[in-house]
Formats: C-alpha cells, sequence, structure tokens
C-alpha cells in the first residue's frame, strides 16, 4: 500500500512540471562552466524520475567518433539546399506584427525549438526524414545578431543529413546562406578551441533531457508553441542592436 501511495505522490508532484515543460535553455552565462550551465537548466522532475542513460547528453561523444552512415543520405545536395531554404525563408509563424518566420536572428537561445520545426516542416514535405545532431561543452559562436558579436552555449542542436561520404547541418542561425558541412559546423560553435563532445539522435529528440533513440514525438501545435516563445525576443533583439525588425524580420532579412 504504502508503495502505491509513493508512486501517486511521486506522479502527483511531477504533473506540474510535465505540463509546464519547456525545452532545455541552451544559454551559458559569461564565465559559465559547460557543467554549471548544465546543472543550473536542468528541471527539477530529473531529480525526481531520474536521467534516462540514452539521452544525447550520456551518450556524447568526440566528433572523431561519430559513425556518420548513421546519417541520412539525401543523394544530392542541390536538394538539402532547396529544403533549407524552404525553411529559413518560410513564415510559418503567426504573430501579431506579421508572419513570421524562424528565430534565425536570435542565436542566444531557442535552438531546440527551430530543429524541432525545420524538421516536422521537411518531413511534412515528404523529403527524407533527418536526424539531429547534439553538439555539448563551453561553445562559442561569432554572430552579427548579438550585442557582443559572439553567443555562448552550453549545448546546441541543429538537423542534420549526409551527401555521400559529407555531413551537412541545416542551421541558418549560424550561417544563412547555405547548409555547413559537419567541419564547418564544428568550427562555428567553438569546436576547435574547446573540447565539445556530439551525439547523433532521432529526428523527434527535443533536447538533451529527450530519448535520443526512441523518444515520442512532438505534436505541431506544441512544436510551434515552444518557437512562438521566442519571436518576441527576436524583435526584441533587433531594436537593441539599431536594426529594424519590421524590415529585417518582413520582406528584406539580411541573407536577401
Amino acid at each position: 500500500m504504502k508503495s502505491i501511495v509513493g508512486v501517486l505522490f511521486s506522479f502527483a508532484v511531477l504533473i506540474p512540471f510535465l505540463a509546464e515543460a519547456r525545452g532545455l535553455s541552451a544559454h551559458r552565462h559569461a564565465g559559465e562552466s559547460y557543467q554549471q550551465a548544465a546543472a543550473r537548466n536542468y528541471p527539477r522532475h530529473i531529480e525526481l524520475v531520474g536521467s534516462r542513460p540514452s539521452t544525447p547528453d550520456r551518450i556524447k561523444k568526440p566528433l572523431q567518433k561519430l559513425d556518420l552512415k548513421e546519417i541520412p543520405d539525401v543523394g544530392s545536395l542541390p536538394d538539402l539546399e532547396n529544403q533549407f531554404k524552404y525553411v529559413r525563408d518560410t513564415r510559418f509563424m503567426a504573430d501579431s506584427h506579421f508572419p513570421r518566420r524562424l528565430t534565425w536572428m536570435y542565436p542566444d537561445d531557442g535552438c531546440y525549438a527551430r530543429a524541432e520545426m525545420v524538421s516536422q516542416k521537411i518531413i511534412a514535405q515528404h523529403f527524407t526524414e533527418p536526424k539531429k545532431i547534439f553538439v555539448f561543452g563551453n561553445l562559442s559562436a561569432k554572430t552579427t545578431n548579438a550585442p557582443g558579436g559572439s553567443v555562448q552555449w552550453w549545448y546546441h542542436v541543429a538537423v542534420i543529413y549526409r551527401v555521400g561520404q559529407v555531413a551537412y547541418v541545416v542551421d541558418p542561425a549560424l550561417n544563412p546562406q547555405k547548409p555547413m558541412t559537419l567541419t564547418e559546423w564544428n568550427k562555428a560553435v567553438g569546436g576547435e578551441q574547446t573540447k565539445v563532445q556530439y551525439a547523433i539522435c532521432s529526428h523527434d529528440t527535443f533536447d538533451p533531457d529527450s530519448d535520443c533513440y526512441g523518444p515520442l514525438p512532438m505534436s505541431a501545435a506544441q512544436a510551434e508553441a515552444e518557437q512562438s516563445g521566442f519571436l518576441q525576443d527576436e524583435w526584441d533583439r533587433l531594436l537593441e542592436l539599431n536594426r529594424s525588425p519590421e524590415k529585417e524580420l518582413g520582406d528584406f532579412p539580411p541573407w536577401l
């Protein structure tokens, strides 16, 4: 009887956390280590249910040890570039100002929400199902879309494909012009300056607290809700940079 009561109590405690679950923030404060940022961002429910053994951060490994054969081969770089432009430019999001693209100009956070939307929208186009690639460490990326010229993360995630022997990452937040090779992406997140580790996971893996191999899929409505939470941040960021959100988030994005 006590064990049943205990299970019911634990479930009752978990409900508020699960109902309000959001992706784990990727932001790392200045001077904060990967370990410190990870501990600060992990939600309380992990302490209650225990971290699963196959989450991305538990199976991560050095870049050189990744098995690129796990990544889907799309066969044609032009086809991949067309999908890249589709998810970069399409205004999927409803907003009070006007329909919005994904938050490519707010690189500080929300990579998990962008990657989920990219995955869902590409699959809806009947393109090959992608994988997601997670990178962990004291990450730092140069960008013109942050006041100091760079952003810091403890993890980052994006959609990944392969064309022959070359892996390509779909991440317009870091390069809005074209898909990046995995080598280029590693350099862009600071992988040549600090020790980082990677995990290749299912396209349904949402954040570092999700199962890497058999996660539950997220609904389209929830994915849009996750991304919508960063629309105002992106708008405010451009104002902070003395740029025009009406122009750049509207018909004249910088990459065009």
